[in-house]
C-alpha cells in the first residue's frame, strides 16, 4: 500500500493529476482490504482464538499497523480532495519522506513477523534480530523528524501566504505521521 502512496505523491506532484487519482483509487481498495482483514481478525479474538491475556496486546499490534494502512489513505485523499499548491523547491522533499515511509514498512512487517508465537527472544538480548529492527526503524523516523522540522522552518520562512503555508504544513503533517505509526 506504501507503495501506491508513493505512487500517488509522485504523480501528484509532477501534476498528473489522472494518474494520482487512479493511484489514490488503489490506495483505497488496499486499505479497505486490510480494513477486512482486521476485522477478521478481530471476529478470530472475539471467538477466543489465543490465550485471554494475549488477545490485548494482538487487537494492538494488528490495530497498530491498520493505523498505517489509514494514515497512508488519508494523506492521498488529502492531496485529491484539498489539492494543496506545492511550490516546486519542496516537491521533492515530499517524495523523498515517503519514499522513506516505505523503506520503513519491510522491517515492520520482519518485526511483526518476529513476534509471532515462538519466533521473539523473550531473554531480552538486546542483539536479538527484533531489537535491531526496532533501533532501525526509530533511527528512520527520527531521520524523517529532521525532515520535518527542516521543511516546517522552510515553510514557515518563505514569501507564501500563510494559508498556503498551513496548507502545505498539513500535508506533511499526514505524510510523516506514517513514520510516527511505524
Amino acid at each position: 500500500m506504501l507503495y501506491k502512496a508513493l505512487d500517488t505523491i509522485e504523480y501528484y506532484m509532477s501534476n498528473n493529476i489522472d494518474a494520482a487519482k487512479a493511484s489514490a483509487k488503489e490506495v483505497d481498495d488496499l486499505e479497505s482490504d486490510a480494513d477486512a482483514a482486521f476485522r477478521g481478525i478481530i471476529t478470530c479474538l472475539q471467538g477466543g482464538a489465543f490465550l485471554p491475556i494475549m488477545r490485548k496486546d494482538i487487537f494492538q499490534l494488528v490495530s497498530s499497523v491498520d493505523e498505517v494502512a489509514n494514515a497512508a489513505e488519508k494523506f492521498c485523499d488529502f492531496c485529491l480532495s484539498q489539492r494543496p499548491d506545492i511550490p516546486k523547491e519542496y516537491r521533492e522533499v515530499f517524495i523523498q519522506i515517503t519514499q522513506a515511509n516505505v523503506e520503513m514498512f519491510p522491517d515492520l512487517k520482519e518485526a511483526v513477523e518476529i513476534l509471532h508465537v515462538g519466533k521473539f527472544d523473550w531473554t531480552g538480548d538486546q542483539y536479538a534480530p527484533f531489537y535491531k529492527l526496532a533501533e532501525k526503524i526509530g533511527i528512520e523516523e527520527s531521520n524523517i523528524d529532521d525532515l520535518e522540522w527542516k521543511m516546517t522552518r522552510d515553510i514557515f520562512n518563505s514569501e507564501l501566504p500563510l494559508a498556503n503555508k498551513m496548507h502545505i504544513h498539513s500535508l506533511l503533517t499526514l505524510i510523516t505521521k506514517i513514520s510516527d505509526l511505524i
